[in-house]
């Protein structure tokens, strides 16, 4: 069933020819107008005794009489002006000239074909003007901004089985869309179909692509509107808007509505007294009303999706209006492999390159992320002339979003090298010592994005939850590299300020957030809830003692490591990046065998 725009674009297209045309043709006059006037010679004006004198002297070569104005023209060629209203007063100065012979010429007062012309066009310019700009700002109060209803294009399909890692999700719209082609199986033992859903979760989890994909398999008008797109600078054109669309879904039902990023609609009403905030209150309460108010919507699903599902109103999440929320979550590590095949499908991989190895070395990557890390990998093998994408240019890719780009144009003298090296090996000391951390990748004291080193250190499996003794190994390695600085370098420098910054993060959440001080289960909650200074201060003072102990901890394996950390400094100051292997030789490790 194909639907089409409400304004095509070729009719946009002539509305611009047209209005640029205008503009073009009062440029064209005004343009003109004025080169006339400076290509015209100077005249002078005298008063009525002048004229006479100069009729009386007879230096004149020939007069004009346009009505009052009379214009003499010198013997010299100069030309001056005289404005003589009396009627018999310009009679005796014309007779006193024709008396001295000097040719008179009378001009008619009745305007000539350009003056004719120029005024009935400019009065109808500024009409047509004036026109235009009232047809845009009808137009920007809602005429051209409809809701688009989908047709399907064979080179743009998405169906579900292009849509990965989010089995839940899929299998829930695809119930929906089902209820849709054949309403009486879902309804024969009285059910109705939901009249919303509200997908929810972090970016690029795929939350628009479920969307696009419902709209390929649902074989029903599909209407695709932002949440932005109701905020208007004129009042009251939003809720206009929301009429508009739901009068329109009535028409095609039935349909679904897609209404991306709803938090820009419907957040939480009352949050202020100015008139921007109470021209959204009234957009919400009008799709309140049109999800859920006298006129019952038949056969129309809405479908929403938000990263901020805290802000909505209440009134809009309640059963009735979204009776389904799904939230759409990182995928786990199977669904990242899942999803690594869809996007590989367009590109050309070596045989030996396992998807399954990528995704068990990608942990908190969206399917945004995992598309990206392919791309960049594609771009990289590209770039070398490699015949297909293989484990380098992925590791390479996986690096360069992990850690940033390598600033090879940024140089370090000696010093400020093995500074480096020996911060990057105290973390990397501490990280091998640690029972309950995540294994050591990759150590480089090459320049990346901000930073002059980094640690790299990738988990084996993705971690739904964090015990005590992870985040405290955490911040026992963040905090290797400051310990490294003491007792090797007897100083300290300013590149652990991120590293401490991240350690007493993790550490003030596990006072206020998890309860694992000896404060016990405490949370503080927002930050602007009251809160008494007594508990403030007893959380810094039990945030500190949780750094100062992880800090003696750190200290403590820097210091019996001293051999294998000098090992390690001399092989980053001679290749600069060091892998897990060669980390594990330098420390006296057995390497672990390599994943197929």
């Amino acid at each position: 069933m194909p639907f089409s725009r409400s304004v095509p674009p070729k009719k946009k297209t002539t509305t611009l020819v047209i209005f640029g045309s205008v503009l073009a043709l009062l440029v064209v006059l005004a343009v003109v107008g004025i080169v006339g006037r400076q290509l015209q010679p100077a005249v002078r004006d005298i008063n009525f005794t002048q004229l006479r004198d100069l009729a009386a002297t007879g230096a004149a070569r020939s007069v004009n009489v346009s009505g009052e104005v009379v214009t003499v023209t010198g013997t010299d060629g100069t030309l001056v002006r005289s404005v003589v209203t009396n009627a018999v007063a310009q009679h005796e100065v014309v007779a006193a000239f024709e008396k001295g012979h000097v040719p008179v010429e009378y001009e008619t007062l009745q305007p000539g074909l350009l003056v004719t012309v120029l005024n009935y066009l400019l009065p109808a310019a500024a009409l047509l003007i004036f026109a235009l700009i009232g047809w845009r700002v009808y137009a920007s109060m809602g005429g051209q901004n409809e809701p688009v209803a989908s047709e399907a294009n064979p080179a743009q399909t998405v169906t579900f089985a292009d849509v990965a890692g989010v089995d839940e999700a899929r299998s829930e719209l695809s119930e929906t869309i089902e209820f849709l082609r054949d309403p009486e199986k879902f309804g024969r033992l009285g059910g109705r179909s939901p009249r919303g859903i509200l997908l929810s979760g972090p970016p690029g989890t795929g939350k628009t692509l479920l969307a696009r994909a419902a709209a390929c398999e649902a074989g029903v008008p599909f209407l695709s509107v932002s949440g932005s797109s109701f905020q208007e600078k004129f009042a009251g054109l939003g809720a206009a808007r929301v009429r508009r669309l739901f009068a329109r879904a009535r028409k095609l039902a039935p349909c679904v509505i897609f209404i991306d990023e709803i938090d820009a609609l419907g957040r939480k009403r009352g949050r202020g007294g100015d008139s921007a905030s109470a021209d959204q209150d009234q957009t919400l309460n009008q799709l309140l009303v049109e999800m859920d108010g006298f006129e019952q919507l038949s056969g129309v699903v809405v479908v929403a999706s938000t990263n901020r599902p805290d802000i909505l109103d209440s009134a809009l999440t309640r059963p009735g209006r979204f009776d389904r929320e799904i939230t759409v979550n990182l995928a786990d590590m199977r669904g990242r492999e899942q999803i690594l095949r869809v996007h590989a499908r367009k590109l050309k991989l070596e045989d030996g390159l396992d998807l399954g190895w990528i995704a068990r070395g990608t942990p908190g990557f969206s399917g945004a992320d995992l598309a990206n890390l392919l791309n960049e990998a594609a771009i990289v093998a590209t770039r070398d002339g490699s015949e297909a994408v293989g484990r380098p240019h992925v590791e390479y890719a996986r690096d360069k979003i992990l850690m940033g780009v390598e600033r090879h144009g940024f140089m370090m003298d000696e010093d400020e090298r093995y500074a480096t090296a020996v911060h990057e090996a105290g973390h990397v000391a501490v990280g091998l010592a640690v029972k309950h951390g995540d294994p050591i990748h990759k150590v480089s004291i090459l320049p990346r994005g901000r930073a002059l080193g980094v640690t790299q250190a990738l988990p084996e499996r993705d971690r739904l939850m964090r015990t005590r003794e992870y985040l405290e190994d955490q911040i026992a390695m963040l905090l290797g590299g400051r310990a490294a600085e003491v007792l090797l370098l007897d100083t300290m420098t300013a590149g652990a300020s991120n590293d401490i910054e991240r350690a007493v993060e993790i550490a003030r959440r596990m006072v206020a957030e998890f309860g694992m001080s000896p404060l016990g289960p405490i949370h503080l909650g927002k930050p602007e809830d009251p809160h008494s200074q007594t508990l403030l201060d007893r959380i810094e003072h039990a945030t500190s003692d949780i750094i100062n102990v992880q800090m003696k901890r750190a200290c403590e394996v820097v210091d019996s490591r001293r051999a294998e950390i000098a090992h390690l400094v001399a092989g980053l100051m001679e290749r600069d990046t060091l892998d897990a292997d060669e980390i594990r030789e330098s420390f006296g490790i057995a390497s672990e065998p390599v994943a197929a």
